[in-house]
Parts: C-alpha cells; sequence; structure tokens
C-alpha cells in the first residue's frame, strides 16, 4: 500500500496556468494489514488459506480493531466473494482434526467434503465473522 498523496499546487511562475503535482507523504506508518497478526488464527484452525484470503482477513482484523464502521459492509462483500468461489485449492492442510474441529466450532458440516472444501467454508465463516462483530453505526 502506497500512502503517499498527491495534490495540485498553484500554478508556477511562466507556467501558463499548467499546474505541477507534488507527492505529500503522510506522517503516520501505514495501516497496512499485517499477515503475522492473523496467522496463529490460522495454525490453530490447522490449514492456511491462499494468500488473498489471508491478506483478507488481515485486512478485517486491522479495521476491526481501528474500530472501522465500514468493517461490516467489506466482511459481507468478502463473504460473498468467497463463497461464489469454486476452487478450493491453494489452502494448505496441517492438521485434518484441527481442520473439523474449527469446522464443527462454525457449526460446518464436514462429513462428504474434502479437506479443502471443508477450509474453504471455514474461511468464509471467519471473513464472515468480522461482519457479525461490527454492527454498522447508524445515525
Amino acid at each position: 500500500m502506497n500512502c503517499a498523496t498527491t495534490h495540485n499546487t498553484r500554478p508556477t511562475r511562466g507556467s501558463r496556468g499548467s499546474s505541477r503535482k507534488r507527492q505529500i507523504y503522510s506522517n503516520p506508518p501505514c495501516n497496512e494489514p499485517d499477515l503475522e497478526e492473523t496467522r496463529q488464527v490460522w495454525i490453530e484452525a490447522g490449514f492456511i488459506p491462499p494468500p488473498d484470503c489471508q491478506q483478507a482477513v488481515a485486512l478485517l482484523h486491522r479495521l476491526a480493531m481501528d474500530e472501522e464502521p465500514a468493517t461490516s459492509l467489506l466482511s459481507s462483500v468478502l463473504t460473498i466473494t468467497a463463497k461464489t468461489e469454486e476452487d478450493d485449492r491453494g489452502y494448505r492442510i496441517l492438521n485434518p482434526a484441527r481442520l473439523q474441529g474449527m469446522a464443527r466450532d462454525y457449526g460446518i458440516e464436514y462429513n462428504g467434503r474434502s479437506d479443502g472444501e471443508i477450509a474453504r467454508a471455514v474461511t468464509v465463516a471467519i471473513i464472515g465473522e468480522y461482519g457479525a462483530r461490527m454492527p454498522e453505526e447508524r445515525t
């Protein structure tokens, strides 16, 4: 994520009305999601999801920690997106027993499903959990 922003400055002398752009860097550090913050969740779940799912959960975690009201909406969008994916490749199963235990904790049926299908369902549940935790602010 690039924390630099640009803005137009007034025309410079002799520039005949053209404006130039100047880059401004924000002083506070970027709030890029840190995959290490949420890595333990995946280890306890018994699997590692594809990088895009790891990043989605890390982002949702960061937004939730900052009490960002958009977390619920983003969680809903990501949950719908994750549910429509049919590819369960890319999930690295570390511990099938833990995976099944996590599925049981989320109320996910795992009998007759591949470990990849179960891992994808658990990932969708984890992403969706951020929407359940963050009630939208109403004005």
